[in-house]
């Protein structure tokens, strides 16, 4: 809970200052969804509003950073916020933990102020801590603010959607995203390596930011051509799960989600235009086809113009529904049925080698 910067992230201001405006006219919800990609700062948000709430002296630029309570919170020691995640990385939220938050709301602030509570991965419910959850929302209490944030808003159950405001935090633009890493690096600034990273992170720059820094930038494209290599035929499913293998689960399969959604693309639009990359940010943001996808076009082109569209268009849908697949394993990770990992990666490999065929 160390190191929150959410003010410090221009693609979060707007919101933070909606935020800030509803807590003024004393208009906040007592209970908000923040969902979006990785690595926008749903988490980071959370807390610094938290912050923000329990500062003693607040402004419009964030909580003081001075006083008690913001002392409190940068050791997450802060008695009214509390901040629950699964116990183990792939593990769900316990009811213990939403027992623990319900015990926790009942009880009065200990500064006569605001109680926060954020809830990470809230996804990762098994249904128990779900219907655990509803009594809680159920029955808000004032000045208690709850903060459920997650990256698969569909695993959430419907009713608890319901009790809840959504807020979806927005992908920043390509300019925006490079003048905020530019910045943190001061020196040595390489633009070009920078909007390869965002754009193999999908557009998310605090994930683009930590494949600068950790240059595992190759890493990631390495798995990309092994998967369009697959994808074309020009690779075998094992050679893309041996690849596939190399990187934590949820990781691999947002890789290729990522890099499927460019590939149906460059199908989908226009071919004069499906190299301009320009302003590809968001779930499209992949990064440049290799030699293989290029070789693939080649071979998919015939002098007959119509044909060539007709073409594209039913290879385009047929990675629209592997898209939907590899998303569908995707959810099947993050939520807490603890599936067999490799076995759906490996389903996954053999759906792409059969995509276009």
């Amino acid at each position: 809970m160390n190191n929150v910067v959410a003010w410090e992230y221009p693609w979060l201001q707007d919101l933070l200052e909606s935020f800030q405006r509803s807590h003024k006219s004393s208009t906040l919800a007592h209970a908000y969804i923040l969902s979006g990609s990785r690595g926008l700062g749903k988490k980071q948000f959370a807390l610094e509003f938290a912050s923000f709430l329990t500062c003693e002296r607040p402004s419009t630029k964030g909580p003081c950073g001075e006083c008690k309570s913001c002392k409190l919170n940068v050791t997450a020691n802060h008695p009214d916020v509390l901040y629950l995640a699964p116990n183990e990385p792939g593990k769900a939220l316990t009811v213990d933990q939403i027992r623990r938050l319900s015990d926790y709301v009942h009880v009065s602030s200990h500064a006569g102020g605001a109680r926060v509570a954020v809830l990470a991965e809230a996804h990762k419910m098994n249904s128990s801590a779900s219907n655990a959850l509803l009594k809680t929302l159920e029955e808000p209490h004032e000045s208690t603010y709850l903060f459920l944030v997650t990256d698969s808003l569909g695993l959430l159950s419907p009713t608890i959607r319901s009790r809840c405001q959504r807020i979806t935090l927005p992908t920043p633009s390509l300019a925006v995203s490079l003048e905020w890493m530019r910045a943190l690096k001061v020196r040595e600034f390489d633009e070009q390596l920078a909007t390869s990273c965002l754009k193999a992170s999908g557009g998310s720059p605090l994930l683009a930011m930590e494949m600068l820094l950790d240059e595992s930038l190759p890493t990631r494209q390495a798995l990309e051509h092994e998967f369009i290599a697959c994808l074309t035929g020009n690779s075998s499913p094992d050679n893309l799960l041996a690849s596939l293998l190399k990187s934590e689960p949820i990781t691999a399969i947002e890789h290729i989600l990522s890099t499927t959604a460019h590939c149906a693309k460059l199908m989908l639009v226009n071919p004069s235009e499906s190299h301009d990359s320009s302003n590809d940010t968001g779930v499209l943001g992949g990064l440049a086809p290799s030699s293989a996808w290029d070789r693939f076009l080649e071979q998919v082109k015939t002098s007959d113009g119509d044909y060539n569209a007709r073409r594209r268009a039913l290879f385009g849908n047929r990675l629209v529904r592997l898209y939907d697949e590899i998303e569908k394993a995707r959810r099947q990770l993050q939520s807490s049925s603890n599936p067999n990992s490799k076995l759906l990666l490996g389903s996954l490999c053999w759906l792409t080698s059969r995509a276009l065929k």
